[in-house]
């Protein structure tokens, strides 16, 4: 019996052998780099979207465009329900036939009302985030320039943060710069 055991005891140092040598020939890795310290800063970002001049501006100009919206969506549904109490009025002098036409082209007015009203929603809605996103794009730049001067190398959202120090908040500074970079934005036409 002893004569079985050493064959395989051999084959595993064997294998252990190879192992570590196989392990010896992976190349060393280089000594890491220190990491530079940690200066953060702060930013609202959700303030400045909502009180910048620029975003105040499109929300003006989305106001404005969704009021006429809805004044063009109100005249088209009167007009409607007017069609469709005069279509009710008319059910009993009407041949079968000729209600049943009008019935139908009543209700295809009513669905290209929706249609319609579907596609001003997603208009106003692709204009708004053309427009934000140029607000985006300059609160962005102006970080950039922030964190280049002061030498931030880790800019955070307010929301992000659970605590932190108001000398860390930059949310003031880089709203000043937005309203003169930035005073306001032309909310992007839409196709009427």
């Amino acid at each position: 019996m002893r004569g079985w055991g050493r064959p395989i005891a051999r084959r595993r140092l064997g294998r252990v052998a190879l192992g570590t040598l196989a392990l010896a020939a992976l190349p060393r890795p280089i000594a890491a780099q220190p990491l530079p310290a940690t200066v953060a800063a702060v930013v609202d970002h959700q303030r400045i979207m909502r009180d910048s001049k620029a975003a105040k501006s499109i929300q003006q100009q989305l106001e404005v465009r969704r009021k006429l919206y809805l004044d063009q969506l109100a005249k088209e549904e009167q007009r409607l329900a007017e069609l469709g109490k005069e279509l009710s009025r008319q059910r009993t002098v009407l041949a079968a036939e000729v209600f049943a036409q009008k019935r139908k082209e009543y209700e295809e007015a009513v669905q290209a009302l929706q249609r319609a009203s579907n596609e001003r929603r997603r208009q106003l809605d692709e204009a708004l985030g053309a427009a934000n996103a140029q607000v985006r794009q300059a609160l962005k730049e102006i970080v950039d320039e922030l964190a280049e001067t002061r030498g931030f190398n880790l800019v955070l959202p307010a929301s992000a943060v659970l605590l932190f120090s108001p000398k860390i908040d930059i949310t003031d500074e880089v709203m000043a710069r937005l309203d003169r970079k930035l005073p306001s934005v032309k909310l992007p036409e839409t196709a009427d």
